[in-house]
Protein backbone atom coordinates (compact mmCIF):
# COMPACT_ATOMS: atom_id res chain seq x y z
CA UNK A 1 0.00 0.00 0.00
CA UNK A 2 1.44 3.45 -0.51
CA UNK A 3 0.07 6.80 0.49
CA UNK A 4 0.64 8.44 -3.04
CA UNK A 5 -2.75 10.27 -3.44
CA UNK A 6 -4.93 11.04 -0.81
CA UNK A 7 -8.42 9.73 0.35
CA UNK A 8 -10.74 8.22 -1.75
CA UNK A 9 -9.72 8.45 -5.19
CA UNK A 10 -5.71 7.94 -3.25
CA UNK A 11 -6.99 4.97 -2.18
CA UNK A 12 -8.29 3.32 -5.63
CA UNK A 13 -4.46 3.67 -7.05
CA UNK A 14 -3.30 2.26 -3.56
CA UNK A 15 -4.97 -0.64 -4.19
CA UNK A 16 -3.57 -1.58 -7.42
CA UNK A 17 0.25 0.49 -7.12
CA UNK A 18 0.89 3.20 -9.71
CA UNK A 19 0.61 1.54 -13.17
CA UNK A 20 -3.41 1.67 -13.75
CA UNK A 21 -3.24 0.90 -17.22
CA UNK A 22 -1.44 -2.13 -17.17
CA UNK A 23 -3.79 -3.72 -14.44
CA UNK A 24 -5.72 -7.19 -14.86
CA UNK A 25 -9.64 -6.68 -16.06
CA UNK A 26 -10.77 -7.78 -12.63
CA UNK A 27 -8.36 -5.08 -11.41
CA UNK A 28 -9.48 -2.22 -13.65
CA UNK A 29 -13.40 -3.96 -12.81
CA UNK A 30 -12.49 -3.44 -8.80
CA UNK A 31 -10.54 0.43 -9.36
CA UNK A 32 -13.63 1.20 -11.00
CA UNK A 33 -16.39 -0.11 -8.44
CA UNK A 34 -14.25 1.80 -5.69
CA UNK A 35 -14.22 5.16 -7.56
CA UNK A 36 -18.13 4.38 -8.44
CA UNK A 37 -18.64 3.78 -4.55
CA UNK A 38 -16.48 6.78 -3.51
CA UNK A 39 -19.11 8.95 -5.93
CA UNK A 40 -22.42 7.65 -4.79
CA UNK A 41 -21.80 6.36 -1.34
CA UNK A 42 -23.37 9.82 0.32
CA UNK A 43 -26.74 8.84 -1.32
CA UNK A 44 -27.37 6.04 1.17
CA UNK A 45 -30.67 6.98 3.30
CA UNK A 46 -29.25 7.56 7.27
CA UNK A 47 -31.01 3.78 8.38
CA UNK A 48 -28.50 2.17 5.83
CA UNK A 49 -25.13 4.59 5.80
CA UNK A 50 -23.68 2.40 8.56
CA UNK A 51 -24.02 -0.89 6.59
CA UNK A 52 -22.83 0.79 2.66
CA UNK A 53 -20.25 2.25 5.12
CA UNK A 54 -18.84 -1.30 6.82
CA UNK A 55 -19.54 -3.13 3.40
CA UNK A 56 -17.15 -0.36 1.49
CA UNK A 57 -14.48 -1.14 4.10
CA UNK A 58 -15.15 -4.92 3.75
CA UNK A 59 -14.38 -4.21 -0.50
CA UNK A 60 -11.16 -2.39 0.10
CA UNK A 61 -9.65 -4.70 2.46
CA UNK A 62 -10.83 -7.83 0.12
CA UNK A 63 -9.08 -5.75 -2.52
CA UNK A 64 -5.49 -4.86 -0.54
CA UNK A 65 -5.63 -8.99 -0.04
CA UNK A 66 -6.04 -9.46 -3.97
CA UNK A 67 -9.77 -11.03 -3.19
CA UNK A 68 -11.17 -8.98 -6.40
CA UNK A 69 -14.41 -10.90 -6.98
CA UNK A 70 -15.15 -10.74 -3.17
CA UNK A 71 -14.66 -6.72 -3.35
CA UNK A 72 -16.75 -6.81 -5.93
CA UNK A 73 -19.65 -8.45 -4.36
CA UNK A 74 -19.37 -6.06 -1.27
CA UNK A 75 -19.36 -3.22 -3.35
CA UNK A 76 -22.79 -4.62 -5.36
CA UNK A 77 -24.18 -5.29 -2.07
CA UNK A 78 -23.48 -1.68 -1.22
CA UNK A 79 -24.71 -0.63 -4.86
CA UNK A 80 -27.92 -2.44 -3.87
CA UNK A 81 -28.30 -0.32 -0.25
CA UNK A 82 -27.60 2.56 -1.99
CA UNK A 83 -30.25 2.14 -4.63
CA UNK A 84 -32.85 0.55 -2.27
CA UNK A 85 -32.72 -2.65 -4.08
CA UNK A 86 -33.56 -5.80 -1.63
CA UNK A 87 -29.92 -8.05 -1.63
CA UNK A 88 -31.28 -11.56 -2.71
CA UNK A 89 -29.83 -14.61 -4.10
CA UNK A 90 -31.19 -13.61 -7.08
CA UNK A 91 -30.68 -9.77 -7.37
CA UNK A 92 -26.84 -10.89 -6.32
CA UNK A 93 -26.82 -13.41 -10.11
CA UNK A 94 -28.16 -9.90 -11.79
CA UNK A 95 -25.50 -7.53 -10.02
CA UNK A 96 -22.72 -9.95 -10.66
CA UNK A 97 -23.23 -11.04 -14.09
CA UNK A 98 -21.19 -9.54 -16.77
CA UNK A 99 -22.03 -9.85 -20.61
CA UNK A 100 -19.75 -8.85 -23.41
CA UNK A 101 -19.27 -9.36 -26.91
CA UNK A 102 -16.39 -8.82 -29.23
CA UNK A 103 -17.33 -6.32 -31.49
CA UNK A 104 -19.81 -3.50 -31.23
CA UNK A 105 -20.45 -1.76 -34.93
CA UNK A 106 -21.42 -4.72 -36.84
CA UNK A 107 -24.18 -4.88 -39.81
CA UNK A 108 -27.45 -7.41 -40.20
CA UNK A 109 -25.89 -11.14 -40.72
CA UNK A 110 -22.58 -10.87 -39.35
CA UNK A 111 -21.84 -13.69 -36.63
CA UNK A 112 -20.73 -11.72 -32.88
CA UNK A 113 -19.37 -13.64 -29.95
CA UNK A 114 -21.26 -12.90 -26.88
CA UNK A 115 -18.90 -13.98 -23.14
CA UNK A 116 -20.99 -14.28 -20.21
CA UNK A 117 -19.99 -14.83 -17.24
CA UNK A 118 -20.01 -14.22 -13.10
CA UNK A 119 -17.97 -11.79 -11.64
CA UNK A 120 -18.12 -13.09 -8.10
CA UNK A 121 -20.63 -15.70 -6.27
CA UNK A 122 -23.10 -14.84 -3.70
CA UNK A 123 -23.15 -15.31 -0.26
CA UNK A 124 -26.23 -17.76 -1.19
CA UNK A 125 -26.84 -18.84 -4.58
CA UNK A 126 -29.85 -19.83 -5.70
CA UNK A 127 -30.75 -23.33 -6.30
CA UNK A 128 -32.84 -23.58 -9.73
CA UNK A 129 -31.72 -24.64 -12.94
CA UNK A 130 -32.74 -21.50 -15.34
CA UNK A 131 -33.35 -21.03 -19.18
CA UNK A 132 -30.93 -18.19 -20.55
CA UNK A 133 -31.71 -16.33 -23.72
CA UNK A 134 -29.26 -13.73 -25.17
CA UNK A 135 -31.57 -11.05 -26.63
CA UNK A 136 -31.50 -7.94 -28.86
CA UNK A 137 -33.28 -5.09 -27.29
CA UNK A 138 -34.48 -1.58 -28.08
CA UNK A 139 -32.27 0.81 -26.24
CA UNK A 140 -34.80 3.83 -25.09
CA UNK A 141 -36.98 1.84 -23.42
CA UNK A 142 -35.60 -1.90 -23.50
CA UNK A 143 -38.35 -3.74 -25.23
CA UNK A 144 -37.01 -6.96 -26.82
CA UNK A 145 -36.32 -7.13 -30.49
CA UNK A 146 -35.36 -10.49 -31.27
CA UNK A 147 -34.03 -13.36 -29.11
CA UNK A 148 -31.04 -14.17 -30.82
CA UNK A 149 -30.18 -17.62 -28.80
CA UNK A 150 -31.51 -19.58 -26.30
CA UNK A 151 -29.96 -22.13 -23.89
CA UNK A 152 -31.49 -24.78 -21.37
CA UNK A 153 -31.18 -25.58 -17.83
CA UNK A 154 -27.95 -23.72 -17.02
CA UNK A 155 -26.61 -23.77 -13.54
CA UNK A 156 -27.10 -19.74 -11.42
CA UNK A 157 -23.31 -20.07 -11.82
CA UNK A 158 -23.15 -20.43 -15.50
CA UNK A 159 -21.82 -23.75 -15.06
CA UNK A 160 -18.46 -22.80 -13.24
CA UNK A 161 -17.34 -21.15 -16.33
CA UNK A 162 -18.44 -18.47 -18.89
CA UNK A 163 -20.86 -18.85 -21.31
CA UNK A 164 -19.57 -18.66 -24.99
CA UNK A 165 -22.03 -18.19 -27.66
CA UNK A 166 -21.92 -17.59 -31.29
CA UNK A 167 -25.12 -15.47 -32.63
CA UNK A 168 -25.93 -14.07 -35.82
CA UNK A 169 -27.33 -10.08 -36.06
CA UNK A 170 -31.04 -10.01 -37.27
CA UNK A 171 -31.88 -7.93 -40.21
CA UNK A 172 -32.63 -4.67 -37.83
CA UNK A 173 -33.18 -1.25 -38.74
CA UNK A 174 -29.83 0.98 -38.72
CA UNK A 175 -29.28 2.12 -35.10
CA UNK A 176 -28.17 1.49 -31.71
CA UNK A 177 -28.78 -1.67 -29.92
CA UNK A 178 -28.53 -3.49 -26.48
CA UNK A 179 -27.45 -6.72 -25.93
CA UNK A 180 -28.81 -8.69 -22.82
CA UNK A 181 -28.48 -11.81 -21.12
CA UNK A 182 -31.75 -12.82 -19.65
CA UNK A 183 -31.74 -15.96 -17.08
CA UNK A 184 -34.97 -17.43 -15.80
CA UNK A 185 -35.56 -19.61 -13.17
CA UNK A 186 -37.37 -22.81 -14.19
CA UNK A 187 -38.77 -23.26 -11.20
CA UNK A 188 -42.58 -22.91 -11.13
CA UNK A 189 -42.33 -20.73 -7.42
CA UNK A 190 -40.06 -18.27 -9.03
CA UNK A 191 -40.92 -15.58 -10.89
CA UNK A 192 -37.75 -13.26 -10.75
CA UNK A 193 -36.07 -12.90 -14.00
CA UNK A 194 -32.78 -11.86 -13.62
CA UNK A 195 -30.84 -9.80 -16.78
CA UNK A 196 -27.59 -8.27 -17.02
CA UNK A 197 -27.23 -5.14 -20.10
CA UNK A 198 -23.65 -4.68 -20.75
CA UNK A 199 -22.64 -4.19 -24.35
CA UNK A 200 -24.40 -1.67 -26.72
CA UNK A 201 -24.00 -2.83 -30.05
CA UNK A 202 -24.23 -0.11 -33.54
CA UNK A 203 -25.77 -2.06 -36.02
CA UNK A 204 -25.42 -0.51 -39.82
CA UNK A 205 -26.02 -1.90 -43.21
CA UNK A 206 -22.97 -1.48 -45.34
CA UNK A 207 -21.04 -0.14 -42.48
CA UNK A 208 -18.35 -2.45 -42.57
CA UNK A 209 -17.28 -1.85 -46.72
CA UNK A 210 -17.75 1.69 -46.22
CA UNK A 211 -14.96 2.15 -43.12
CA UNK A 212 -12.70 -0.80 -45.15
CA UNK A 213 -12.75 1.92 -48.50
CA UNK A 214 -11.98 4.37 -45.82
CA UNK A 215 -9.33 2.47 -44.14
CA UNK A 216 -7.38 1.76 -47.73
CA UNK A 217 -6.99 4.94 -48.50
CA UNK A 218 -5.33 5.47 -45.35
CA UNK A 219 -3.44 3.09 -45.63
CA UNK A 220 -2.14 4.01 -49.37
CA UNK A 221 -2.08 7.29 -47.89
CA UNK A 222 0.86 6.34 -44.47
CA UNK A 223 2.98 3.98 -47.25
CA UNK A 224 3.21 7.42 -49.52
CA UNK A 225 3.95 10.06 -47.04
CA UNK A 226 6.34 7.93 -44.74
CA UNK A 227 8.54 6.78 -48.31
CA UNK A 228 8.15 11.06 -49.56
CA UNK A 229 9.14 11.42 -45.43
CA UNK A 230 6.61 13.89 -45.52
CA UNK A 231 6.57 13.39 -41.54
CA UNK A 232 3.99 16.27 -40.32
CA UNK A 233 1.91 14.76 -43.06
CA UNK A 234 1.99 11.33 -41.66
CA UNK A 235 1.98 12.25 -38.06
CA UNK A 236 -1.90 14.36 -38.85
CA UNK A 237 -3.53 11.09 -40.52
CA UNK A 238 -3.03 9.75 -36.65
CA UNK A 239 -6.85 11.78 -36.78
CA UNK A 240 -8.40 10.41 -39.38
CA UNK A 241 -7.01 6.68 -37.99
CA UNK A 242 -8.72 7.53 -34.74
CA UNK A 243 -12.34 7.94 -36.67
CA UNK A 244 -12.12 5.38 -38.20
CA UNK A 245 -10.83 3.24 -34.87
CA UNK A 246 -14.23 4.74 -33.77
CA UNK A 247 -16.30 2.98 -36.41
CA UNK A 248 -15.16 -0.31 -36.18
CA UNK A 249 -14.21 -0.41 -32.59
CA UNK A 250 -13.78 -3.79 -30.25
CA UNK A 251 -16.25 -4.50 -27.58
CA UNK A 252 -13.22 -3.30 -25.01
CA UNK A 253 -12.90 0.52 -26.10
CA UNK A 254 -14.33 2.68 -23.43
CA UNK A 255 -15.83 5.20 -26.14
CA UNK A 256 -19.29 5.53 -25.62
CA UNK A 257 -21.13 4.35 -29.23
CA UNK A 258 -24.00 6.62 -28.47
CA UNK A 259 -21.99 9.63 -28.54
CA UNK A 260 -21.05 8.43 -31.92
CA UNK A 261 -22.89 9.99 -34.69
CA UNK A 262 -21.29 7.50 -37.41
CA UNK A 263 -22.21 9.43 -40.49
CA UNK A 264 -20.96 12.36 -39.76
CA UNK A 265 -17.65 10.66 -38.87
CA UNK A 266 -17.30 8.79 -41.83
CA UNK A 267 -18.27 12.27 -43.84
CA UNK A 268 -15.44 14.40 -42.04
CA UNK A 269 -12.80 11.37 -42.24
CA UNK A 270 -13.63 11.01 -46.14
CA UNK A 271 -12.84 15.01 -46.22
CA UNK A 272 -9.67 14.36 -44.52
CA UNK A 273 -8.41 12.15 -46.62
CA UNK A 274 -9.40 13.98 -49.95
CA UNK A 275 -7.45 16.66 -48.19
CA UNK A 276 -4.68 14.87 -47.67
CA UNK A 277 -4.34 12.76 -51.01
CA UNK A 278 -4.02 16.66 -52.68
CA UNK A 279 -0.95 16.71 -50.18
CA UNK A 280 -2.77 19.13 -48.08
CA UNK A 281 -2.71 19.20 -43.98
CA UNK A 282 -6.13 20.03 -43.21
CA UNK A 283 -5.11 21.06 -39.95
CA UNK A 284 -2.67 24.21 -41.14
CA UNK A 285 -4.10 27.64 -40.59
CA UNK A 286 -7.48 25.91 -38.96
CA UNK A 287 -8.99 27.63 -36.04
CA UNK A 288 -11.10 27.24 -33.21
CA UNK A 289 -12.00 24.03 -30.95
CA UNK A 290 -11.30 20.67 -33.05
CA UNK A 291 -10.01 17.25 -32.38
CA UNK A 292 -6.73 15.86 -32.92
CA UNK A 293 -4.72 12.69 -32.14
CA UNK A 294 -1.54 11.59 -32.49
CA UNK A 295 0.89 8.12 -32.40
CA UNK A 296 2.05 7.30 -29.18
CA UNK A 297 5.52 7.66 -28.07
CA UNK A 298 4.72 4.30 -25.66
CA UNK A 299 3.09 2.09 -27.85
CA UNK A 300 2.30 3.53 -31.23
CA UNK A 301 -1.34 3.34 -30.54
CA UNK A 302 -3.44 6.20 -31.49
CA UNK A 303 -4.03 8.72 -28.77
CA UNK A 304 -7.02 11.48 -29.19
CA UNK A 305 -6.56 15.05 -27.53
CA UNK A 306 -8.81 17.83 -28.27
CA UNK A 307 -7.05 21.16 -29.24
CA UNK A 308 -8.50 24.90 -29.05
CA UNK A 309 -6.51 27.49 -31.71
CA UNK A 310 -8.06 30.81 -30.33
CA UNK A 311 -8.57 32.98 -33.48
CA UNK A 312 -5.76 35.72 -32.44
CA UNK A 313 -3.13 33.14 -33.36
CA UNK A 314 -1.73 33.87 -36.67
CA UNK A 315 2.10 32.08 -35.54
CA UNK A 316 3.62 35.28 -35.96
CA UNK A 317 4.05 35.48 -32.27
CA UNK A 318 4.41 32.70 -29.68
CA UNK A 319 1.32 31.82 -27.48
CA UNK A 320 0.80 30.26 -23.94
CA UNK A 321 -0.68 26.66 -23.74
CA UNK A 322 -2.75 25.10 -21.46
CA UNK A 323 -2.65 21.61 -21.02
CA UNK A 324 -6.39 20.80 -19.21
CA UNK A 325 -7.28 17.26 -17.78
CA UNK A 326 -10.85 15.82 -17.46
CA UNK A 327 -11.67 13.94 -14.12
CA UNK A 328 -12.71 9.86 -13.85
CA UNK A 329 -15.08 8.27 -16.36
CA UNK A 330 -14.52 11.29 -18.58
CA UNK A 331 -12.47 11.90 -22.25
CA UNK A 332 -10.88 14.51 -24.03
CA UNK A 333 -13.90 16.68 -24.80
CA UNK A 334 -15.00 17.61 -21.43
CA UNK A 335 -13.36 20.56 -20.82
CA UNK A 336 -14.88 21.85 -23.56
CA UNK A 337 -18.23 20.28 -23.77
CA UNK A 338 -19.26 19.60 -20.15
CA UNK A 339 -18.97 23.14 -18.45
CA UNK A 340 -22.37 25.01 -19.01
CA UNK A 341 -21.72 27.33 -22.31
CA UNK A 342 -18.58 26.41 -23.44
CA UNK A 343 -17.34 28.23 -20.42
CA UNK A 344 -13.52 26.87 -20.28
CA UNK A 345 -12.84 27.44 -24.42
CA UNK A 346 -14.55 30.61 -24.06
CA UNK A 347 -12.30 31.98 -21.44
CA UNK A 348 -9.26 30.82 -23.10
CA UNK A 349 -10.84 31.93 -26.53
CA UNK A 350 -10.84 35.96 -24.92
CA UNK A 351 -7.60 35.96 -23.46
CA UNK A 352 -5.73 33.99 -26.50
CA UNK A 353 -4.65 30.98 -24.57
CA UNK A 354 -4.00 27.43 -27.00
CA UNK A 355 -6.01 24.47 -25.01
CA UNK A 356 -5.01 20.86 -25.16
CA UNK A 357 -6.90 18.33 -23.52
CA UNK A 358 -5.35 14.82 -23.56
CA UNK A 359 -7.49 11.65 -23.25
CA UNK A 360 -5.48 10.01 -20.91
CA UNK A 361 -6.20 6.38 -21.79
CA UNK A 362 -8.64 4.89 -19.61
CA UNK A 363 -11.23 6.81 -17.99
CA UNK A 364 -9.77 6.11 -14.37
CA UNK A 365 -5.90 6.09 -15.22
CA UNK A 366 -5.48 9.18 -12.81
CA UNK A 367 -2.84 9.85 -15.51
CA UNK A 368 0.02 7.47 -14.76
CA UNK A 369 1.96 5.60 -16.67
CA UNK A 370 1.50 5.57 -20.83
CA UNK A 371 -1.48 7.93 -19.41
CA UNK A 372 1.26 10.44 -17.98
CA UNK A 373 3.48 10.16 -21.43
CA UNK A 374 0.22 10.84 -23.57
CA UNK A 375 0.05 14.11 -22.11
CA UNK A 376 4.04 14.67 -22.42
CA UNK A 377 3.33 13.50 -26.15
CA UNK A 378 0.41 16.03 -26.80
CA UNK A 379 2.83 18.79 -25.26
CA UNK A 380 5.45 17.80 -27.92
CA UNK A 381 2.73 18.11 -30.75
CA UNK A 382 1.47 21.07 -30.14
CA UNK A 383 4.85 22.74 -29.05
CA UNK A 384 6.05 21.24 -32.64
CA UNK A 385 3.08 22.27 -34.68
CA UNK A 386 2.32 26.03 -33.35
CA UNK A 387 4.40 28.66 -31.76
CA UNK A 388 4.24 28.30 -27.89
CA UNK A 389 5.94 30.23 -25.60
CA UNK A 390 8.28 27.80 -23.47
CA UNK A 391 7.80 30.27 -20.53
CA UNK A 392 4.02 30.01 -20.72
CA UNK A 393 3.07 26.44 -20.50
CA UNK A 394 0.01 25.80 -18.06
CA UNK A 395 -1.45 22.81 -16.16
CA UNK A 396 -5.28 22.29 -14.77
CA UNK A 397 -7.64 19.59 -13.94
CA UNK A 398 -10.73 18.66 -12.07
CA UNK A 399 -11.47 15.37 -9.86
CA UNK A 400 -8.65 12.88 -11.30
CA UNK A 401 -7.69 15.36 -13.88
CA UNK A 402 -6.40 18.06 -10.22
CA UNK A 403 -4.20 14.92 -8.75
CA UNK A 404 -2.74 14.23 -12.66
CA UNK A 405 -1.80 18.14 -12.35
CA UNK A 406 -0.37 17.40 -9.22
CA UNK A 407 1.46 14.40 -10.57
CA UNK A 408 2.76 14.96 -13.87
CA UNK A 409 3.86 18.96 -12.48
CA UNK A 410 6.25 16.79 -9.75
CA UNK A 411 7.04 14.22 -12.15
CA UNK A 412 7.69 17.38 -15.13
CA UNK A 413 8.86 20.27 -13.10
CA UNK A 414 10.87 22.11 -15.86
CA UNK A 415 7.56 22.04 -17.70
CA UNK A 416 5.19 24.51 -16.07
CA UNK A 417 4.93 28.04 -15.52
CA UNK A 418 1.63 27.73 -13.30
CA UNK A 419 -0.61 25.12 -12.62
CA UNK A 420 -4.28 24.91 -10.99
CA UNK A 421 -5.68 21.79 -9.54
CA UNK A 422 -9.34 21.38 -9.01
CA UNK A 423 -10.81 19.28 -6.42
CA UNK A 424 -7.99 17.18 -6.36
CA UNK A 425 -5.45 16.03 -4.44
CA UNK A 426 -1.74 14.79 -4.53
CA UNK A 427 1.31 13.39 -2.30
CA UNK A 428 2.39 15.93 -0.13
CA UNK A 429 5.87 15.01 0.43
CA UNK A 430 7.01 15.47 -3.24
CA UNK A 431 5.34 19.30 -3.45
CA UNK A 432 9.06 20.09 -2.53
CA UNK A 433 9.73 19.35 -6.72
CA UNK A 434 7.60 21.98 -7.32
CA UNK A 435 8.23 24.88 -5.02
CA UNK A 436 9.32 26.90 -8.01
CA UNK A 437 5.98 26.45 -9.56
CA UNK A 438 3.17 28.89 -8.40
CA UNK A 439 0.03 27.03 -7.57
CA UNK A 440 -3.58 28.06 -7.82
CA UNK A 441 -5.29 25.22 -5.69
CA UNK A 442 -9.54 25.04 -5.80
CA UNK A 443 -11.63 22.91 -3.52
CA UNK A 444 -15.01 22.90 -2.04
CA UNK A 445 -15.44 21.97 1.72
CA UNK A 446 -18.53 20.21 0.89
CA UNK A 447 -16.81 17.76 -1.53
CA UNK A 448 -18.00 14.41 -0.87
CA UNK A 449 -16.02 12.82 -3.72
CA UNK A 450 -12.42 14.19 -2.90
CA UNK A 451 -12.21 15.28 0.79
CA UNK A 452 -11.32 18.81 0.98
CA UNK A 453 -8.37 17.91 3.20
CA UNK A 454 -6.91 16.29 0.14
CA UNK A 455 -5.91 19.87 -1.14
CA UNK A 456 -5.12 21.27 2.40
CA UNK A 457 -2.18 18.81 3.03
CA UNK A 458 -1.20 19.74 -0.50
CA UNK A 459 -1.31 24.11 0.08
CA UNK A 460 0.09 23.46 3.37
CA UNK A 461 3.26 21.06 1.98
CA UNK A 462 3.41 23.99 -0.53
CA UNK A 463 3.52 26.77 1.73
CA UNK A 464 6.10 24.82 3.81
CA UNK A 465 8.62 24.29 0.40
CA UNK A 466 7.84 27.92 -0.02
CA UNK A 467 6.11 27.55 -2.80
CA UNK A 468 3.92 30.86 -4.17
CA UNK A 469 0.38 29.30 -3.40
CA UNK A 470 -3.45 30.88 -3.96
CA UNK A 471 -5.89 28.86 -2.29
CA UNK A 472 -9.69 29.00 -2.91
CA UNK A 473 -11.74 26.50 -0.37
CA UNK A 474 -15.19 27.23 -1.68
CA UNK A 475 -17.64 27.37 2.06
CA UNK A 476 -20.14 25.13 1.06
CA UNK A 477 -18.79 23.91 -2.53
CA UNK A 478 -19.20 20.89 -4.13
CA UNK A 479 -16.95 18.27 -6.03
CA UNK A 480 -18.17 19.96 -9.45
CA UNK A 481 -19.64 23.18 -8.33
CA UNK A 482 -16.37 24.73 -7.65
CA UNK A 483 -15.07 24.27 -11.25
CA UNK A 484 -16.62 27.29 -13.53
CA UNK A 485 -16.88 29.77 -10.86
CA UNK A 486 -13.05 29.84 -10.88
CA UNK A 487 -12.39 29.47 -14.01
CA UNK A 488 -11.64 33.35 -14.38
CA UNK A 489 -9.18 33.25 -11.21
CA UNK A 490 -7.28 30.31 -12.97
CA UNK A 491 -7.06 32.40 -15.96
CA UNK A 492 -5.81 35.67 -13.86
CA UNK A 493 -3.38 33.24 -12.41
CA UNK A 494 -2.44 31.86 -15.55
CA UNK A 495 -2.12 35.72 -16.90
CA UNK A 496 -0.14 36.95 -13.69
CA UNK A 497 3.08 34.05 -14.07
CA UNK A 498 4.97 32.64 -16.28
CA UNK A 499 9.00 31.52 -15.97
CA UNK A 500 12.16 32.94 -16.30
CA UNK A 501 10.27 36.51 -15.58
CA UNK A 502 8.94 38.39 -12.58
CA UNK A 503 4.75 38.06 -12.27
CA UNK A 504 2.59 39.81 -10.60
CA UNK A 505 1.99 38.18 -7.26
CA UNK A 506 -1.10 36.23 -6.40
CA UNK A 507 -0.28 36.08 -2.81
CA UNK A 508 0.23 33.34 -0.44
CA UNK A 509 -2.88 32.99 1.12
Amino acid sequence: MTNRFARILILAVALFGCCIPSLAQDQKQVLEATVNFAIIKSRASADKRAEVDQLGQKAQSAATAGNYSEALKDYYHAFALIRNVPWTPASAVAASLSVRIDQTVSEPGQTIHVDAKRLFLGDSEPADKYDAAVVLLKPNDNQPVKTLKTISSTAADLGGHPLKLDVVLPEVEDGNYLVALSLKPQSDSATEIVSRIRPMIHIEHGIAQKVQAANTKLNMLKTKFKAEHHDDLLSALAVVEYQLSMLSQPSDSDVNITQIKFDNELDEANKLLSAFESGTNPFAGKHGDFKMALYSTVDHTVQPYRLLIPSSYDGSKPFPLIIALHGAGRDENSFFDDYPNGAFKNEAEQRGYIVACPKGRQPTSMYLGPAEQDVMDVIAQVRKNYKIDPNRIYMTGHSMGGFGTWSIAMDHPDIFAAIAPISGGGNPANVAKIAHIPELVVHGDADQIVPVNSSRVMVEAAKKAGAEVKYIEVPGGSHVDVAVPNFKNIFDWFDSHRKGADAKAAGHQ
